[in-house]
């Protein structure tokens, strides 16, 4: 029983994606380690500072998985969301955000359930819950190494 051809391009774009994102993450990371290092803010704003631009990195992340989402279910049509509490189920294509909202919960683990993945896509669904739970992990560690280097010094 082989891989059909859907299925193994989703799995090659899911990998794509998912590199994508951790490269953005480690550069986004490094550049506020190098930043914080410069930085003349006081400690306290300089943590802020760094939990929005990890918000801001996050963002993007999502947005890069959402676009994996539209690309598979549009334009290469392999697989769809379908919203199964809604009067019209299938995701409107014209309406990016329903793809932002869903890489949103799947990134975050957080999984409201109401966008089902149908086809090849879940694969990406699966594979974003696992990235997105490693890259919010990687912020927590740097926003507590950080804390840890600046608390109690403003």
């Amino acid at each position: 029983m082989g891989i059909d051809s859907p299925t193994l391009i989703t799995v090659v774009i899911t990998i794509v994606l998912f590199v994508t994102c951790v490269i953005i993450h480690y550069e986004g990371l490094r550049a506020l380690t190098r930043w914080v290092a410069l930085g003349p803010l006081r400690p306290r704003v300089r943590i802020a500072t760094l939990i929005f631009a990890q918000f801001i990195l996050h963002l993007i992340e999502i947005l890069i998985f959402a676009l994996g989402f539209y690309i598979l279910a549009e334009y290469l049509d392999y697989g769809s969301l379908l919203n199964i509490v809604s009067s019209v189920p299938e995701i409107d294509p014209n309406d990016f955000a329903d793809y932002v909202y869903y890489s949103a919960i799947v990134y975050s683990t957080l999984g409201m359930g109401e966008i089902v993945p149908l086809g090849p896509i879940r694969f990406l669904t699966g594979m974003e819950s696992v990235g997105g739970l490693l890259l919010i992990t990687w912020s927590a560690s740097f926003t507590f190494i950080e804390m840890q280097r600046y608390w109690g010094r403003g």
